[in-house]
């Protein structure tokens, strides 16, 4: 297993201009809303799909979206993925129990290699809870713009591509900037919901 990121922590020279410009963009500092942040989440996940897709031995994919702030960038994985041939399956994973009921036993069931994505992990507790649902947790990819410090631990023995680590964590809340442990939500960000 390995965790595999577009950003080294503490890389003080990104790789690209385009590559930092999308990561200013996405951060949560950056006061960038709506469609913005939307297409870089995008952009980000189709590059993040690049790096993906050097390791991927298996040509049927399941990409299972963590509504509602993994959309645009699950979004660009998926499709980045379907461009090089591969047969992808998307399907959004809402956190509340009717989902749960209908969907466990067909994820249970998926023999495919599944990607999972969340814009943003903290904990790693959500995405976790879901990879326990799949049969063989071997054929998990997790997926993530944003990795928490906290997290990293969490994630060391398993699959995870990630754009960034960051140091920063919070609760996301319907706030504008960062403080006493909240932030703005990435979701509310991405759909201008704030």
């Amino acid at each position: 297993m390995s965790m595999i990121s577009l950003l080294e922590p503490n890389e003080k020279q990104l790789t690209t201009s385009e590559l930092e410009s999308l990561i200013k963009i996405c951060k949560s500092d950056s006061q960038s809303y709506g469609l913005k942040l939307r297409e870089a989440h995008y952009e980000l996940g189709k590059m993040l799909a690049k790096k993906i897709y050097e390791n991927l031995s298996e040509n049927e994919i399941t990409v299972i979206i963590m509504m509602r702030a993994g959309l645009c960038f699950g979004l660009g994985i998926a499709d980045e993925l379907e461009i090089f041939g591969l047969n992808i399956s998307i399907l959004f994973y809402f956190n509340d129990e009717q989902w749960k009921k209908e969907k466990i036993n067909w994820i249970q069931e998926l023999t495919n290699k599944i990607i999972l994505v969340d814009a943003v992990i903290n904990t790693g507790d959500s995405i976790i809870q879901l990879a326990k649902s799949v049969k063989n947790e071997k054929d998990i990819i997790y997926a993530s713009n944003v990795l928490s410090y906290k997290a990293v631990q969490i994630f060391q023995d398993k699959n995870l591509y990630t754009t960034r680590i960051s140091e920063k964590s919070f609760i996301g809340s319907k706030v504008s900037t960062v403080k006493d442990g909240k932030g703005p939500d990435t979701g509310d960000r991405l759909f201008y919901t704030i």
